[in-house]
């Protein structure tokens, strides 16, 4: 799963947005949260999606115009953006495994959070760009 994300992010960050992008190794230690549920079959798990407000920024940039969001601005970015990545996966999962259901949740904003972060992750990427880094993960 973390694979087909791994794709997703990628597609978003540098086929939509044009934005560079590498793996980081670098934990964010200030930044924007938010989570969404993605079901497969009958079996839930949610994905979380953790930026640093510079990442957030350069996606303002690019998709408004705007490089210096408030905190409004960028909880419904986040949840823009959580609802791109993880949908894109559940589509690209919807077209390898066509007798699976797969269904996409609500984006949920998580607020401004400082690590460490109180989640537990099975499993996560780090990705860096230009102006940040920012984590995507899925809980336990």
């Amino acid at each position: 799963m973390l694979s087909t994300i791994d794709t997703s992010v990628r597609y978003f960050c540098e086929e939509i947005l044009g934005l560079a992008i590498n793996r980081g190794n670098l934990h964010p230690q200030e930044f924007f949260g938010a989570s969404i549920p993605l079901s497969y079959n009958d079996t839930e798990a949610h994905y979380y999606l953790f930026f640093e407000p510079n990442v957030l920024d350069a996606f303002g940039e690019v998709l408004l115009g705007e490089s210096l969001l408030d905190e409004a601005c960028r909880d419904d970015l986040c949840k823009e953006v959580a609802n791109q990545i993880i949908g894109h996966a559940k589509v690209a999962l919807e077209t390898n495994q066509p007798d699976d259901i797969f269904r996409l949740g609500t984006p949920e904003f998580l607020g401004q959070i400082s690590s460490p972060s109180p989640l537990k992750l099975e499993g996560f990427l780090l990705y860096e760009l230009e102006s940040g880094s920012f984590l995507v993960g899925k809980g336990i």
